[in-house]
Parts: structure tokens; sequence; C-alpha cells
């Protein structure tokens, strides 16, 4: 009954919203117009055809790019999609943060507020660097928190759907959706931007923001973007070194774009981890101050990436163009006795002991891909097809040895710190590990109808996998087909109805470093999802209501009786959800960003049926995120964001005896921002306080594991523009 009421406010919250924006609707038809294509349109500012008569502000595009499908207006979009422009990243997130503070808002994104492992979920399932693409490219984020400082927008593609995003090698991570980060590139007028921020607890950035258009016709343009960062954090012991620097060169032409990226990113950070496991403990310990490192202040985690991307389209006529894309990502990864660590509590008074483990990794990914796209007419029915091929390569080589060499006790204590003394560190040998090839296919269609109010989507994606395993000297070939389908259906100018089927196949991936079965293969398997809802669009409101249910390969944790886990995969995880989104702006003072999320995770065909309609693990029913922006004048603006996550739980399967459940928590943030001059100079002057009230607070990390909140973070900022 509660939540059929619960259902139910939310349809009359949004026909609310959509009734208050409609005011006086004209005819259907003189609204709807033919798509014009400019070529070598004028870049007037930082944001692209994407962002046409965006909402909230300017933070919420209403136009979007969609994967393979192109760029199209959110009512011809047959997912939920939220797009973030460079204003939204500049208003809710200090340039040293990475993109999660933009991400929450999303009602399909869930994140966790950890010291500096920040975790995000879309629909319920983890989104790690396979989630991301970057310019369309995919795999090409790196494993730490992705920098914000070179985007120019960051959008949310919800579902699993690899025949949009194209295949990457940890595509596996994106069965709950996909993030799509477009770089920054340079504008009609030069750009010298500057900064200085400063976040708790001495923790000091400087970035720079230099673009120009050079050549005939302002033809050639150059960005450059670099950011520096270093300092101690707000959780005791933490420490961050942080630097990238990004170029972006692009060339427009009568016919032709070609875009062309480079980026360095250096993370190196000391006590990030703030997980723990419960071990044998049969409930929650009291929540430590949320400034206590649970790790040694000597654990370190190490980061280097080196990315390379090249865009070209060329129009062959005026229906008919080729496109050809490449990346390549270099990454070195080290994690010095932290991440790959097993600590378990052993009593209610804090103690714990485990081991670390010393492990280098090195990632090199190569992807590419080429085909054609274009548009025909059948009769007045408009066609607009694209048919691609893709390859990338992914391989891995790491130490492969874990002896007692590089393998630690430790013990210590999370509410005094005590910890053991910083070890001598061994390396074996770097040998090969993984290496896994992907081909792959893609034929997609859109026909519109000739009044453009309907259109519907349909096509398939294929590929072949061959993996490699040179640890076990093992060798994997698979392959899939998966189909796309999507409908929308204008019912006046501002609503339409939209229905899609997605899938997505996740190639045998790799189980963690959390568990003692780190590096085993799993089967590969499919996703599916079947997603409805409506969306509502006006000059100044924008607003989705999105029913789904996803069905993938569950994947659960099993104690091995001494408080570590193995992970193996158990019958079918079914997430079935209902989202709703309305950004706005309710007058010329005041706008808004509204998402919440009702979530139900079941396990459906376990082994014997041991684990049959129980809760996954880490999964909240309830999650909302409320931003206000207030803008009393044209040069001062107060934000405001509410942050709530229902209840959840842990241990929640036959192997034991009882689950655990973890309380839900409401965070709140508060920013100020003003316009101002240094003389003649101007400058935005702007401060932030994350977690206001200084909540402490576990949170789920699944399995048998919890994590200690991020404590009260202040943060400042001048951004100077020459």
């Amino acid at each position: 009954m509660m939540n059929k009421k619960i259902l139910s406010g939310l349809v009359i919250a949004s026909v609310c919203g959509i009734m208050a924006g409609l005011g006086e609707s004209p005819v259907y038809a003189d609204n709807q117009l033919d798509e014009v294509i400019v070529y070598g349109d004028k870049y007037k500012t930082d944001q692209d055809s994407a962002q046409v008569k965006p909402v909230a502000g300017g933070m919420i595009g209403t136009r979007q790019a969609v994967g393979t499908l192109g760029s199209k207006d959110v009512l011809d979009v047959p997912f939920e999609q939220m797009t973030f422009s460079k204003k939204a990243m500049e208003t809710f997130s200090q340039p040293e943060r990475s993109a999660m503070d933009v991400l929450s808002l999303s009602p399909s994104v869930r994140v966790t507020h950890g010291s500096m492992d920040t975790n995000l979920y879309i629909r319920g399932f983890s989104a790690g660097s396979g989630s991301w693409t970057l310019n369309g490219i995919p795999d090409m984020s790196h494993q730490m928190t992705m920098p914000t400082n070179y985007m120019d927008k960051i959008e949310v593609l919800s579902g699993p759907n690899i025949g949009i995003n194209g295949v990457g090698i940890f595509m596996a991570g994106s069965v709950g959706g996909t993030i799509s980060a477009t770089t920054k590139k340079a504008q009609d007028a030069p750009i010298l931007n500057a900064g200085l921020s400063w976040s708790s607890d001495s923790y000091f950035t400087q970035n720079v923001d230099v673009g120009k258009r050079f050549g005939k016709d302002n033809a050639w343009g150059v960005r450059i973007n670099a950011l520096n960062s270093t300092g101690d954090l707000a959780v005791d012991g933490t420490r961050d070194y942080k630097r990238d620097i990004a170029i972006n060169i692009d060339h427009r032409a009568k016919r032709s774009t070609t875009n062309i990226f480079f980026s360095y990113d250096y993370d190196n950070e000391y006590g990030r981890s703030n997980t723990i496991g419960l071990g044998k403990l049969s409930g929650l310990p009291k929540v430590p101050k949320n400034t206590r490192n649970l790790s040694p202040h000597w654990s370190n985690d190490k980061y280097e990436n080196t990315t390379f991307i090249f865009n070209h389209e060329q129009k062959l006529s005026d229906h008919l163009s080729w496109f050809g894309n490449f990346g390549w990502r270099w990454e070195n990864y080290s994690s010095w006795l932290q991440q790959w660590s097993s600590r378990q509590l052993q009593d209610f008074n804090g103690n714990y002991t485990g081991t670390y483990t010393q492990m280098p990794v090195f990632h090199h990914y190569t992807y590419a891909n080429t085909g054609f796209k274009g548009d025909f007419k059948i009769g007045n029915w408009k066609n607009e097809w694209l048919a691609m091929f893709d390859w990338t390569r992914f391989f891995r080589a790491r130490d492969n040895h874990v002896t007692s060499a590089n393998k630690y006790s430790i013990s210590g204590n999370i509410y005094n710190g005590s910890f053991s003394p910083r070890p001598n560190v061994t390396w074996d040998p770097i040998t090969d590990h993984f290496k896994s090839i992907m081909r792959g296919w893609t034929l997609v269609d859109t026909i519109s109808s000739p009044d453009e109010r309907l259109h519907f989507t349909y096509g398939f994606h294929g590929h072949k996998v061959e993996t490699k395993n040179y640890v076990n000297d093992t060798f994997m070939k698979s392959d899939a087909v998966a189909p796309i389908l999507g409908l929308t259906y204008k019912l006046t100018p501002q609503i339409a109805f939209y229905a899609s089927h997605t899938e997505n196949f996740v190639e045998g991936s790799t189980v963690s470093n959390n568990y003692t079965n780190r590096g085993q293969i799993l089967d590969p398997s499919k996703t599916k999802q079947n997603e409805f809802g409506f969306k509502f669009k006006n000059n100044n409101t924008l607003s989705t209501l999105s029913f789904f249910e996803i069905k993938k390969a569950n994947g659960i944790a099993v104690p091995n009786g001494d408080g570590t886990e193995r992970y193996t995969l158990d019958g079918e995880q079914k997430n079935k959800g209902i989202e709703y989104s309305i950004s706005g702006d309710l007058n010329d003072k005041l706008s808004y960003v509204w998402g919440v999320s009702y979530l139900k995770s079941r396990q459906v065909k376990t082994y014997k049926g041991l684990n049959d309609g129980r809760e996954v693990d880490a999964m909240p029913k309830w999650t909302s995120d409320l931003a206000l922006i207030y803008n009393p004048t044209d040069t001062f603006h107060v934000i405001g964001r509410l942050s709530y996550t229902g209840s959840s739980y842990i241990r929640n399967t036959a192997s034991y005896a009882h689950s655990i459940k973890i309380g839900g928590q409401t965070l709140m943030d508060l920013g100020l921002s003003w316009d101002t001059h240094f003389g003649k100079q101007p400058v935005t002057l702007s401060a932030w306080c994350y977690n206001l009230f200084n909540k402490d607070y576990w949170y789920a990390a699944g399995g048998n594991n919890i994590g200690l909140g991020a404590p009260r973070t202040y943060a400042i900022s001048a951004q100077f523009k020459f």
C-alpha cells in the first residue's frame, strides 16, 4: 500500500510539473522544423549543439548526444538521459573535486561519499572506469577520481546499451548505464582563466584554462587546461598530490570536423581507503569520528594515466558521411599496501587484523572504429542510419605472484588509530597477466514520421571476444548479438512517451582484489533492460518519469569461514525501479534540480532457491538529490543541496546466519558564489561546505564490508578571467 501511495505521489508531482509549464500550447505542426546542419558554425560558447536552450539556469541540457544515434532533442531520445553542462560542474563542484558532485544529481546515480574512495552506482550497479566514455571513446577514463577541469559537459545514459555506446573491454562495468564526457574546445573569443582554491585541512589547488582560435576563418582551435593540487585532506593522515594537463586541438571545415585530445593525469594518495570488513561480528560497531582514518597514514595509491583520442567526420554528400575514431591509453597504477588489502574487525572494541599486498599494475588500451552514417526518405518518412565496425584491445601486466615477500600482516584499531609500522616493500617481477581483443559491428536506423511526432529506432550490435589469461594459461572465446529497440511518440509538442529494450554483453569479468579468488575470470553473460516513461519540456522545465527492469547474472560474496570472502555467480539479479527528475527555473532568481529513485533489487533463480527473493547487498530502496540555486542579484548566488540515501543490507545471502541493516542518511551541502572584480580584473569567488552538519555514519560497501562516510569539508576558490 505504501509503495502505491508513493508511486501515486510521483505521478501527481510529474503531472503538476508538466501542467505548470504548459501554458498556451501552439499547434503541433507549427513547432516542427526539419533538422538543419550547418558546417563551419561559430563557437559562441563552451556549449556545443547538445546544450541548446538549457534549463535550470543553464545547467541541464535539453539536446543530448546519444552515442551512435547522434545529437537528439531530449523528447526524441527513447531512454532516460541527463546532460550536465560546464556551468553545472562549475556550480556544484570545486576545481579539485571529481565529477561525483554533479553526477549525483541524476536520479539514476548513487554516490557513496568516502574520504577519497568515493564509489558510483547507476541503477543499482557499480559503475567503474568501464562505465565512462571520453569524446565518444570507451575505456579512456582513469581508475581514480575523474577530473572536471577539462570537461565541457557530462551525460548520464541510464541502462545497459552496448549498441548505442560502442564496445569496450570494461563495458561490463556499464550494465547500469554509461557516463559520457566531452572535453573543452576553443571558442571564437580567446580564453585565459586561472584559479586558486583551498579545502580542508590544507589542500591547495592551482588551475589554468587557455584557449584560442587561429587560421583562416578561425578554422583551428587549441584549448589547454592544467591543474596542480597538493596537501592534507579532512581525514586524519590523508594526503593527496594531483596534477593533470589536457590539450584539445580541433579543426572545422565546410564539410569536415576533426578533434585531437591529449591528457596526462597523475594522482598520489596516502591513507585512501576507509572501508573495512566486519569479520565474524554479529552487528555494526559504533561509528568512529568521521575524521578517523581506518588505514595507516603510510598506505599509498599512485596513478599515472596518458590518453590520446582522435575523432574525424567527413561529409561525402548532403546525405552521407564517413567517420573514424581512435583512442589509446596507458595506465600505471600501484597500490602500496593499500588497495589489495583484506582487513577484518575482530571485536566491537574496534580492533582489526588483516593482510596488505603490494601489487603494481600496468594497463594498455587501444580502440578504433570506422563507419558511415546518413539519411534517406521512403515517401515522407525519414530514415537516419549508421553502420559501424569497432575494435578494441586491452592488455594488463602486473606482479602475479602473491608471496610472503610482498604480503604483510597488519593490525590496528578504528577508534584510536593504532597501526602496525610501515614494512619494507618487496616487488616480484612484473609479468603478463591478461589480454583481451574485441571485434564488433553495429547497424542502427531511426525512422521518423512526416510530422516528426513518431520516432522508431531499431538495430543490432554484435561482437566477438578473445581472452587470454597468462597466469593460469587459459583462453576463452565468446560472441553475442544484442538488439536495439526504442520508440518515442509526442503526445503534444511538450510531452512525449518513450519505450525501449536494450542489452549489454558482459565479458567474463575478473574478480576484484577484495576477494580471495581475485583474478578469476567469471563466465560471460547478458544484461537486459525494458524501460518506458514520459518526458516533458518547455522553455523553463524539463522532467522525466521512467519505469525500468534490468536482469543480469547475479554475483554474490561467499564467506570462507575466516572472515574473508570469495566471489561467484549465482542465479540472476533483477532490479525494478522508478525514477523521476525535474529541472527548471521557478523565476529569474530561483532554479532547481531534483531527482528521486525507488529501486527494488532481488535475487532470483539462485542455486536450489537458497537466495531467491533476498535483497541484493548494499542496494537502498530510496535515493534522492535536491539542489536549489538562488540568485538574489545578478552577481551573487546561493547553492543548497540535500542528498538522501535510504537504508540497505549487507550479508544478505544464505551463507550468513543473518543480514545486517545499514541505516540511511541525509547530507546537506551549502555553497556561495560571487562574481566581482579585483580592480578591473573579473573574478568569481566561491565557498562550499560539504556535509554541513558533519554527520558520522557507516555506508554499505557490499558483501561483508562497510565504509566510513566523509567528514565535513570546507572549500574556497577564486577563479580569474583575464
